[in-house]
């Protein structure tokens, strides 16, 4: 059962970091050789669809996740910085808890505020996935 969870939250991670590594990379390309507005309809488009399925990835990310974390002895706080794996560890959640927090601020700004997102979230994103995914190789490496 262990592999398949952890075959499940590579999988996701994988997806995650794929439509997040599309939006920021891809779209800044379609929009230097086509119209804004073609591209506009098509993100809209895009992302209205996909919405669905990428929170389903982010959630099933996290719960995979969190069923992997079961498997390791952390029985207090201070366990964390034992080891570092649970450096690491630890390292990854703050990661994870920023990413939280930036969606949150975006989705307010955009649904709430109906404005813009003031910061490039989908960048910032990335570049969380990426010290995340460093994190999860360097629990396992060191």
């Amino acid at each position: 059962m262990h592999f398949i969870f952890i075959c499940i939250h590579l999988i996701c991670a994988i997806f995650f970091i794929a439509y997040v590594f599309f939006d920021v990379c891809v779209y800044r390309f379609a929009y230097k050789h086509q119209s804004k507005e073609d591209c506009d309809k098509i993100k809209k488009a895009y992302t209205k669809s996909s919405i669905f399925i990428f929170a389903s990835i982010f959630i099933l990310l996290l719960l995979s996740g969190f069923y992997l974390l079961s498997f390791y002895e952390i029985n207090s706080f201070w366990d964390f910085f034992a080891s570092n794996f649970g450096i690491f560890l630890f390292i990854k959640f703050l990661l994870l808890i920023t990413m939280l927090v930036l969606t949150f601020y975006s989705l307010f700004f955009i649904k709430v505020l109906k404005r813009k997102d003031p910061l490039k979230s989908h960048l910032i994103a990335l570049i969380l996935c990426i010290l995340i995914v460093i994190c999860a190789k360097a629990m396992l490496y060191f």
